[in-house]
């Protein structure tokens, strides 16, 4: 059932938020996080966070980071890991990062994985449970194993669309700020314009930018002309032709 919940996403930033509801179903947590990387090993956007504060998140990146031994011993690492393997307890709950984070934040077990797909990191799991909580079992991370797997084909191929659809829409953006610039169109003609280019009908624009059909018809009239086309299809032709001048 994970496996085909979390394959029909097409959505890459909200790939993470499901695969947390959905690998909770199967390893209970108290809380937990999913950090997206790019090529370079970057955050691309805040983590995906549940039951953690977002307060909690800017400690840990302002201060905390630098104290965490679990990050400096396990990141970019294939296998699954587990606090209790990797850490003296009797030692760990006396230092600063424990007592004054993991403590009040009640992360006191922790396992992880991180996603990884032909050598290039893609994302972080983290999962927390309560000092009265069992620890992860090894069959938690024999499932986290297994799950990484898929996660790692689904992040890259999402990964890959998602950069598709960025050049697309900044190309598209450009094509906008051209076809405003070379047709004297005015800033809400510039936005009809946008609308009608993503696909939009004379409805959905209306609605879209709280005017009336009307308004968006006289809008479509003054673009027709400035650009001297008679109609959607030679308009879109036209904002096209802009490409060349882009590069």
């Amino acid at each position: 059932m994970f496996i085909l919940k979390t394959g029909q996403t097409i959505n890459y930033e909200k790939y993470p938020y499901l695969f947390l509801k959905e690998i909770e179903k199967i390893i209970p947590y108290y809380a937990a996080n999913f950090f997206l990387f790019d090529e370079k090993e970057n955050p691309v956007c805040d983590p995906i966070c549940i039951n953690i504060k977002k307060d909690t998140v800017n400690m840990y990146e302002k201060y905390y980071y630098k104290l965490d031994t679990i990050r400096a011993k396990a990141f970019n690492q294939p296998d699954p890991i587990r606090s209790t393997d990797l850490l003296n307890y009797s030692q760990w709950v006396n230092t600063e990062y424990f007592t004054d984070f993991i403590s009040p934040n009640n992360f006191y077990f922790s396992c992880g994985i991180d996603i990884i797909y032909r050598n290039q990191l893609l994302g972080a799991v983290s999962l927390f449970r309560e000092k009265t909580d069992k620890n992860f079992s090894l069959k938690d991370l024999l499932v986290l194993e297994f799950i990484s797997n898929q996660a790692a084909n689904q992040l890259f191929k999402l990964s890959a669309i998602n950069k598709l659809n960025k050049t697309a829409q900044r190309k598209k953006e450009q094509l906008i700020a051209l076809s405003e610039k070379r047709y004297n169109l005015t800033a809400r003609e510039s936005e009809v314009l946008n609308l009608l280019i993503s696909g939009k009908n004379n409805r959905e624009i209306a609605a879209e930018l709280y005017i009336s059909i009307n308004t968006v018809k006289k809008h479509l009239s003054h673009i027709y002309m400035k650009a001297n086309v008679d109609n959607r299809t030679e308009l879109t032709s036209a904002v096209f032709k802009c490409e060349k001048y882009i590069f």
